[in-house]
C-alpha cells in the first residue's frame, strides 16, 4: 500500500472511532519507518513520532526481562522456580506462587483491578493475601496486573534500587532509548510533550457533534512494573529492532546469554483460541503468543486510562508493528486494524479478517448487558429496609480497602473510592429489598461507551442497622460477591 493511501485509511480509522492522535512505527529488517498522524493536544498540537504515549501493560515485557537478568546472577536467589514468598518475605504470603507462575498469570487470582490502590508497591502487594481466587494455582490464564507490581517489589527489594533506574541503566541506555521514562515527573519534564488522553462523549455540541473529553495524566507510582513506562514509537521500535534480532541483546551485553532471551517467549500459559488466530495461543513472560496466517507472533496490548498501545511482531519476518494512542478502549480498536492491515500487507494476504465488526459487536453486546441489567425487575419489587440514609457509611475489605457510601443532595445513594488506581464515580440503583445496581462512570474499557453495572447489596443486623455491603466486582467470580465490613 502506497504511503499516501495509508495515511487516508489511518484518518478514516480514527475518525470511526473517536482517537484524537496516533503514533504508528514499523519495524522491517533494519528499517524504520515511523509517522505521527491527528492531534496529541487539542485543538491543535500534532502527534509526531517523538510525541510521548504511556505504555501501560507492556510495560510488563521490561519487568520480565529485568527478572531475566536476575536470574543470570547467582547472588540475587532469583529463579523462575522460586516462591514468591522466600524473595518478599512478610510481604508475600501466597506460599506456593513461584515467580514464573505470577509472570504468567497463572496464580488463580483473576484481576481484582478495582483492588489496586493509590498507595505504593508494598502495600498493595501485601494485601494480595486477601483477593480471592477463582481456579486453583496453574491451571487457569486469569490476567492480573498485581502481580507484576509483586514482580516490582521483587526487583526493588533485592537490588535495594528503584525499578525505573534499572531498566534506564539496563535496557534504554544500551538501546538508544532517550526518550523513555519510569514516572509521569520525568516524561513531563522532558523536551518531547506527553499527549493527552480522552474519551468520546455522547454530549453534542451546538451543530450536533459529539465532544472529546479531556482526561487527567494519571500517576504511575503504585501500578510500578505492570505498566509505568512511557515512550514513544521511535524509542519502542529500537526495543522492537532488538526482539527482532536478540542476539543484540547479548552483543549490547545486556544479556550474558541468548537462551535468557528465549526463555522471555517460552509459552507458559494457555490462552483460549480466537478467530483469526490459529493453533495455540499462550501467555509467556510480558508476552502473548500465537500463530496467524502461517507465522508465530508475539504482541501485547496495553492501556492507562484514556492511553493505549499495541504491538505485533513477526520474528519469522524480521518485522513488527508499534501503534501509540490517545483514547480508552476505542485506540485498542483502531490500533489493532491498522496493526493488522499492515501485517496482512507484508504477508500478501488477500482475504482479510474483519476487525472492525467484530469489535463492534464486542461494543454493543457490552452495552445490551448494561441495558439488560438497568431495566431488569424482579417478580416482586421490595423496598429497601431502612431509609436510604442508613446505609450510608465507610465499608472496608482487606484486599479492597474502602467503600465510601453517601447520599448525595439529590436523594440518590451514591459511592466514591477516588484513592483508587482506577477512581470511580459510582450511582445505587434500587433492584429490591437490599439489593441495588450499582453504576460506574469512567473513561477506559467499556467504560467508554456505557456505565459498568455491579450488583450490590446489603446486610442489615436484626438490630436494623447495616454492617456489610458485597459487590460483584470480579466478574471471574462468576457473581460472587467482595464482602466490605461497615467500619
Amino acid at each position: 500500500m502506497e504511503e499516501e493511501e495509508f495515511t487516508k485509511l489511518v484518518h478514516r480509522t480514527l475518525d470511526q472511532w473517536h482517537v484524537p492522535g496516533m503514533a504508528i512505527a514499523v519495524v522491517d529488517g533494519d528499517h524504520t519507518w515511523a509517522e505521527g498522524f491527528g492531534f496529541a493536544e487539542l485543538p491543535s498540537t500534532p502527534v509526531t513520532p517523538s510525541t510521548l504515549f504511556y505504555a501501560g501493560s507492556t510495560t510488563k515485557a521490561f519487568t520480565a526481562a529485568m527478572l531475566a537478568k536476575m536470574t543470570e546472577d547467582p547472588t540475587t536467589k532469583v529463579r523462575w522456580d522460586t516462591p514468591i514468598s522466600k524473595l518478599i518475605p512478610g510481604d508475600f504470603d501466597l506460599e506456593e506462587i513461584t515467580v514464573e507462575d505470577a509472570l504468567s498469570h497463572r496464580t488463580g487470582i483473576p484481576a481484582h483491578d478495582h483492588a489496586s490502590a493509590r498507595t505504593n508497591v508494598e502495600e498493595n502487594v501485601r494485601r494480595l493475601v486477601h483477593l480471592p481466587a477463582t481456579a486453583k494455582l496453574r491451571t487457569r490464564y486469569q490476567y492480573n496486573n498485581l502481580m507484576y507490581v509483586a514482580a516490582s517489589h521483587i526487583i526493588e527489594t533485592k537490588t535495594k534500587r528503584w525499578l525505573g533506574d534499572l531498566l534506564a541503566q539496563s535496557f534504554w541506555k544500551p538501546l538508544g532509548m532517550t526518550g523513555t521514562y519510569f514516572s509521569l515527573d520525568d516524561a513531563l519534564s522532558a523536551p518531547n510533550g506527553l499527549a493527552h488522553g480522552y474519551y468520546y462523549s455522547g454530549y453534542k455540541d451546538s451543530v450536533g457533534h459529539g465532544k472529546y473529553q479531556e482526561d487527567a495524566w494519571m500517576s504511575l507510582d503504585e501500578v510500578s512494573g505492570a505498566g509505568s513506562v512511557i515512550t514513544n514509537v521511535l524509542d519502542y521500535a529500537k526495543w522492537v529492532h532488538a526482539w527482532l534480532y536478540p542476539q543484540t541483546f547479548v552483543e549490547k551485553q545486556i544479556f550474558q546469554d541468548i537462551n535468557t532471551v528465549h526463555q522471555l517467549w517460552q509459552p507458559r500459559t494457555l490462552i483460549p483460541t480466537e478467530e483469526p488466530f490459529t493453533g495455540p495461543r499462550a501467555y509467556a513472560l510480558g508476552w502473548r503468543t500465537g500463530v496467524y496466517r502461517g507465522v508465530q507472533i508475539y504482541e501485547h496490548s496495553g492501556r492507562y486510562e484514556c492511553l493505549r498501545r499495541t504491538a505485533p511482531l513477526v520474528p519469522e519476518l524480521k518485522y513488527g508493528v508499534v501503534i501509540l494512542a490517545n483514547t480508552a478502549q476505542t485506540s485498542n480498536f483502531a490500533a489493532q486494524f491498522l496493526a493488522f492491515h499492515l501485517l496482512d500487507e507484508k504477508l500478501g494476504v488477500a482475504q482479510r479478517f474483519d476487525w472492525d465488526q467484530r469489535n463492534w459487536l464486542l461494543v454493543e453486546a457490552e452495552k445490551k448487558r448494561v441495558e439488560d441489567k438497568r431495566a431488569y425487575r424482579p417478580p416482586v419489587v421490595l423496598p429497601p429496609a431502612l431509609p436510604l440514609a442508613a446505609y450510608a457509611g465507610t465499608y472496608y475489605h482487606p484486599g479492597y480497602r474502602c467503600v465510601t457510601v453517601y447520599l448525595s443532595s439529590e436523594g440518590v445513594l451514591r459511592a466514591g473510592r477516588r484513592d483508587m488506581t482506577w477512581p470511580e464515580q459510582i450511582t445505587l440503583q434500587h433492584v429490591t429489598g437490599e439489593h441495588f445496581l450499582m453504576l460506574s462512570n469512567h473513561n477506559e474499557d467499556f467504560g467508554a461507551f456505557c456505565p459498568e453495572v455491579y450488583d450490590a447489596e446489603f446486610r442489615v443486623s436484626v438490630e436494623g442497622r447495616p454492617w456489610a455491603l458485597g459487590i460483584s466486582w470480579e466478574r471471574a467470580m462468576g457473581g460472587e460477591k467482595i464482602w466490605f465490613e461497615r467500619t
